[in-house]
């Protein structure tokens, strides 16, 4: 499938208007079917509805009318208040937080119940119908199952109505926003690109007959940012043509007319027409989107803590709370086996060579760019630090350890350039002298661990 409909569908997916719709062609088709009961049963059901009978064709009009009428009412206050929410929340947490909304299921639900119970008593409005009354062949014909339906999809909206009322506020509460942001980063860090790209071996290839003199090179004809990347489309490519690719950008990263997108070796050079098919494996539009990126994610936490510990917030336990999803991102890597960036076909030959985001990329993005507010806030600085010192204290990893140590020197620098009282600096230094002891003594660790000091305890 052509990257730019793998980005279609996810846009699809993720737009305000596709369960709306659905629910609507879903209304369509309920018209019909119990419009068609009515006619085929219409003695059969009159004589077994009993009190939810309607006798009078003019009456069931009414109060299809009436349900309609109050339906597309409702929809509109509802929409009014879904742009009201955005607005609010993309002013107090970020403009790039709108697609979190938009996204949102209960929302889109909400609007799909009211407009397609709009849609079903209009089409059933059609069927119902009066008698000529003056001899006429026109007889009368109330449609008791459908209006029976009506007033059950009416039951539904109002209760749908009521959790509306509920659920609004609920997703404007920065703990369920930052939860939710966190909780995708890291169901998405368990798929990290390019993990799912063809597969991985022990024994790196040998590199040195890719040249970049000898690289076909495949440049952007358009400007953006990229979007999403087919790679299954560019493995299969890579192995029909017999060829090793290079991709050189990921999904997030932003690229101008000309630049390389990937460079192909081949025995031979490639033409316009596979230059093309490999182009189309990347999607590029005019913003960066969460689909295929993880630092787009990791980015919008950094905004919600910035945000948070602006003067004219100042709210540090918005910026604690995301501090704790960046301590459980930052484990999710930690726990995962990196991705090869060398891929293989199922024949065992190497197709593709695709750069994962480094641990040591994803922890800067995260630390480096949410350090100057942090240290600027003494809560956040405590928690912050906590948190680098259990993650360098619990794994054995020297790679991960010099990353994790690394950003708390610059922490505690910039920590301490900024507090402007001495008591405050006292107090960091203790513990951060304290956090040193613990990444090189394991049982002090444990023990200031399991305590109730600053380390340990968590009331």
């Amino acid at each position: 499938m052509n990257a730019r409909l793998i980005k279609a569908w996810e846009d699809l997916k993720s737009s305000y208007y596709f369960i709306p719709g659905l629910m609507a062609f879903g209304a369509c088709i309920l018209a019909y079917v119990t419009s068609t009961l009515d006619e085929r049963m219409e003695i059969t059901i009159a004589q077994e509805l009993g009190l939810f009978q309607t006798n009078s064709a003019d009456s069931a009009r009414v109060i299809l009318s009436t349900i309609a009428g109050s339906m597309m009412s409702v929809a509109a206050v509802t929409f009014s208040i879904t742009m009201v929410a955005v607005t609010s929340a993309a002013g107090q947490y970020g403009p790039r937080l709108i697609g979190n909304f938009m996204r949102d299921r209960g929302n889109q639900v909400t609007l799909g119940t009211f407009t397609s119970t709009f849609i079903y008593c209009l089409l059933i409005l059609r069927v119902a119908r009066a008698g000529g009354g003056d001899g006429s062949d026109i007889v009368d014909f109330v449609p008791n199952i459908s209006l029976l339906t009506a007033m059950g999809l009416t039951l539904f909206s109002v209760a749908v109505m009521i959790y509306f009322i509920h659920h609004i506020p609920e997703t404007l509460n920065v703990g369920n926003i930052t939860g939710q942001v966190g909780r995708r980063l890291r169901r998405d860090l368990e798929d990290l690109y390019p993990s799912d790209l063809g597969e991985a071996k022990k024994d790196d290839p040998d590199l040195s007959t890719f040249t970049d003199d000898t690289a076909c090179s495949v440049g952007a004809k358009a400007e953006g940012y990229i979007q999403a990347v087919n790679d299954s489309a560019i493995m299969a490519l890579a192995k029909d043509n017999n060829c090793v690719v290079f991709i050189d950008y990921r999904p997030g990263d932003f690229v101008t007319q000309g630049d390389v997108l990937l460079r192909v070796w081949r025995d031979e050079d490639i033409d316009d027409d596979l230059a093309n098919k490999f182009r189309a494996g990347f999607a590029m539009g005019q913003e960066r989107t969460a689909h295929q990126n993880v630092l787009f994610l990791a980015d919008e936490l950094v905004e919600i803590l910035a945000r948070a510990l602006s003067p004219g917030v100042n709210d540090p336990f918005t910026a604690i709370n995301c501090i704790n999803w960046f301590h459980s991102a930052i484990k999710a890597v930690m726990r995962g086996t990196p991705p090869s960036p060398y891929r293989f076909d199922k024949d065992g030959q190497f197709r593709v060579m695709a750069r994962p985001i480094s641990f040591e990329r994803f922890v800067s993005v995260i630390c480096d760019q949410s350090r100057i507010y942090i240290a600027g806030d003494r809560n956040a600085t405590i928690k912050m630090l906590t948190v680098l010192t259990e993650l360098t204290a619990e794994t054995d990893a020297p790679s991960y350890r010099a990353v994790l140590q690394a950003q708390l020197g610059k922490l505690r620098e910039t920590s301490l350039h900024i507090a402007q009282d001495a008591s405050t600096r006292l107090d960091l230094n203790t513990r951060f002298d304290m956090a040193s002891r613990m990444i090189s003594d394991r049982d002090y660790f444990l023990k200031e661990r399991y305590s109730d000091r600053w380390v340990g305890g968590r009331a």
